[in-house]
């Protein structure tokens, strides 16, 4: 009995300390774009008609909710429109409450039959044409069953744009999630997560959809014209808005948090299949956590580049980690921001990789060149020798975010530069990575990446 009374005692003292620390941390600090009062901190624009001209008091707040309503229009007339919040955002969740009533208005076509949506990353409403429809975005698209049949909400839809899933370019312009069906007039919660260029949809707190890399679809003439004006291809970030598409609709709560620009690290040899992640035509093999590369016989020079081992995915901004094992005279290269896979010496960005430590025997005061490890090719040679002797792991730690490149050999910074740097200026902002195949021995390990 005493010792029964001690071990409860313990119990309720553990408790106590775990619901005190709950109770210290920090609160979530969600910002409310929407006040439930007005429209302060919105821009309305509609088709047909000039930013700011809110036509038939479309969008208006009433009882505490932000409405879309219908009842100053005779027929719809494709006077698509869109409230966007005066702020852009980049790593956010986003969290809004929503759902559809009465009916559709007179005109309004089939599809947009309960039908309304969430356009995050958009184009800023000043760049929109007066009579274009839908701002270049991404939508979470936000349905209402119908009497009968299945109708997902927290769908992926793609005005001017593309992402990528599983590992491939995705150019369907609406892709169904994996939630339930919601009819009627109920509330329904839907978030959107961003982290990084990792893109999350989630209904009632679980997830429907996932997807990565959201970016400008040049074949697209309004993602054509920003692409001309000189806008990044990728996605990071842009404007939020909400959509008036013929059936009204209420939003009770848009509320967002902010998050750290950095994305989750991806083990990208984890599962044990090199195939999940990577692809290539050549002899790399990965076992017991080690990718190896063994040339096969004839093979020769580093030309062969559908051979290299390439990421699946796409980055912009991304920070890698990795450890790297040459043998004496061993040569390979790390390959960023590769815009065409066909050419990636000319289209990309190398981190050399190289047997650099034999170098540096009998040689203390040798010039380095872009060639020894941790050199950028073309033409930037690192500030210090940290390679390690052949058969020795090394390890790089790569970080390239906006126009800043730093790269860390062995814990040492070995290189840091600016990517409008004159060698530099007129490669790829984005694109493949890849490490090289230049028939010779190499053996990876450790291989992980976050987007930035």
């Amino acid at each position: 009995m005493k010792a029964m009374t001690i071990f409860s005692l313990c119990v309720l003292v553990c408790v106590s300390r775990v619901l005190a620390a709950e109770d210290d941390a920090p609160p979530e600090e969600w910002i409310q774009l929407f006040n439930g009062k007005n429209l302060d901190g919105w821009k309305v624009k509609i088709a047909g008609h000039e930013l700011g001209e809110n036509f038939a008091d479309t969008f208006r707040v009433e009882d505490g909710v932000l409405k879309v309503s219908y009842d100053g229009y005779d027929q719809f007339g494709d006077k698509f429109g869109h409230i966007f919040h005066e702020r852009e955002f980049s790593s956010y969740r986003l969290r809004v409450e929503y759902r559809f009533t009465g009916e559709q208005v007179r005109g309004g076509p089939g599809w947009a039959y309960r039908n309304s949506g969430v356009m995050i990353h958009g184009q800023a409403p000043e760049t929109i044409r007066k009579d274009q429809n839908f701002p270049v975005s991404i939508e979470v698209q936000l349905l209402g069953g119908r009497e009968t049949g299945e109708r997902s909400t927290a769908n992926l839809c793609t005005p001017g744009t593309n992402v990528v899933m599983d590992g491939k370019l995705h150019t369907r312009h609406c892709t169904n999630s994996r939630s339930e069906t919601y009819r009627g007039d109920q509330w329904v919660t839907a978030e959107i997560e961003v982290r990084g260029n990792r893109i999350r949809h989630l209904l009632e707190g679980e997830p429907v959809l996932e997807y990565t890399d959201p970016q400008l679809d040049p074949r697209d003439g309004d993602a054509r014209r920003l692409l001309e004006e000189g806008k990044p291809k990728m996605l990071r970030g842009g404007t939020i808005s909400l959509q008036s598409e013929s059936h009204p609709v209420e939003f009770r709560k848009v509320e967002l948090l902010e998050l750290d620009d950095a994305g989750e690290w991806v083990d990208l040899l984890s599962g044990g299949d090199l195939s999940r992640f990577w692809e290539t035509t050549g002899n790399w093999k990965l076992d017991d956590g080690v990718v190896t590369l063994t040339p096969r016989p004839g093979e020769t020079g580093w030309s062969r580049f559908d051979a290299y081992l390439w990421l699946k995915q796409r980055y912009r901004d991304f920070e890698i980690e990795f450890d790297y094992r040459v043998e004496k005279h061993g040569n390979s290269g790390f390959y960023f921001h590769v815009g065409d896979r066909k050419s990636p010496v000319a289209k990309g960005i190398e981190v050399q990789i190289y047997d650099s430590h034999r170098e540096s025997e009998g040689a203390k005061n040798r010039r380095l060149t872009d060639h020894d490890s941790g050199g950028i090719i073309p033409g930037i040679p690192p500030a210090k020798n940290a390679a390690r002797p052949a058969g020795e792991w090394n390890h790089f730690h790569i970080t390239c975010r906006g126009n800043d490149l730093t790269v860390k050999l062995n814990g040492v910074v070995v290189n840091e530069v600016k990517l409008d740097h004159p060698r530099l200026e007129s490669r790829p902002k984005e694109g493949w990575i890849g490490f090289q195949d230049h028939a010779l021995p190499l053996a990876l390990r450790k291989i992980r990446i976050r987007g930035l």
